[in-house]
């Protein structure tokens, strides 16, 4: 390699001093582990380099509702009552939810990773994601245990882009061994809010009428087809046949008296508790 080659290859003097001030700031958010703004100081930081308009950290459990640790404010564009909506059963429709729960991975996820092919299309989208996040969400995801995975969920009213999402690449490992760390701090398991009845392994009845209860399996089935998945997606989903799928359609919608998707989420967001 010449001379030339070598100096060519050196990284700019102000790329180094950019990585030097990341350390110094994570650095800083490793002091403020166990104190309460911990996780404001963490947006506070990524708000530096990049553009992002609402934020929550949270708690997903596997057999209870998520529990809430911090989020945006109102005037950063977020709606309190929303928040306490998806927390009384929304969640189940959260598409970073049914990820984190089927598959229980840490990591950095897009809205685009997580999504059904029908998303947008779904009264979860237009009466909660819409409203709360506008148009793009990115989450970091921290497994804690076979229970819970703490998340940090950024929102913004413009996709994230490729720079955006590049950065936000590039400071995961040090994020999630933070959020990891930070866990030890927080009391994940207070102050949760009863369980929605459509929760999966919930037990007892969707209804008070024992003759419309519906099975696990069929709960699962509303659960998918209410975040926006096709009858495929909930096939592979639930690793059985498309026909199967079907089947818990027609016995659901025959229990429950209804005829369309619209009548069943209807259903759902009147039992929220």
């Amino acid at each position: 390699m010449s001379e030339q080659d070598h100096h060519e290859r050196r990284p700019p003097r102000q790329t180094a001093l950019a990585a030097l001030g990341w350390h110094r700031a994570f650095a800083g958010l490793v002091e403020t582990l166990d104190q309460e703004d911990f996780w404001l100081a963490v947006v506070r930081l990524l708000e530096r380099h990049l553009d992002f308009n609402t934020w929550v950290a949270l708690v997903f459990f596997d057999h209870r509702p998520p529990r809430i640790l911090a989020e945006s404010d109102e005037d950063d564009g977020a709606d309190e009552t929303l928040f306490q909506d998806y927390q009384r059963g929304l969640y189940l429709l959260d598409p970073f939810y049914i990820d984190a729960k089927g598959r229980g991975r840490s990591g950095l996820y897009t809205l685009a990773d997580v999504a059904p092919q029908g998303f947008t299309r779904t009264e979860y989208y237009q009466r909660y994601f819409r409203r709360n996040i506008v148009a793009d969400e990115v989450q970091f995801n921290c497994v804690l245990d076979d229970e819970r995975t703490l998340c940090l969920s950024l929102g913004s009213v413009a996709s994230f882009d490729h720079e955006a999402l590049g950065l936000l690449a590039l400071v995961q490992p040090w994020l999630l061994a933070l959020m990891r760390q930070r866990s030890h701090f927080e009391a994940l398991e207070e102050n949760l809010p009863g369980l929605h009845p459509w929760h999966p392994r919930q037990g007892g009845t969707l209804a008070q009428d024992a003759q419309r209860a519906l099975t696990e399996r069929e709960r699962e089935v509303s659960q998918l087809m209410l975040a926006g998945c096709t009858t495929k997606e909930i096939a592979r989903h639930l690793a059985i046949s498309v026909e199967t799928v079907r089947a818990h359609k027609k016995h659901l919608y025959a229990k429950l008296g209804i005829n369309s998707q619209s009548e069943l989420f209807a259903l759902f967001w009147q039992d929220r508790r």
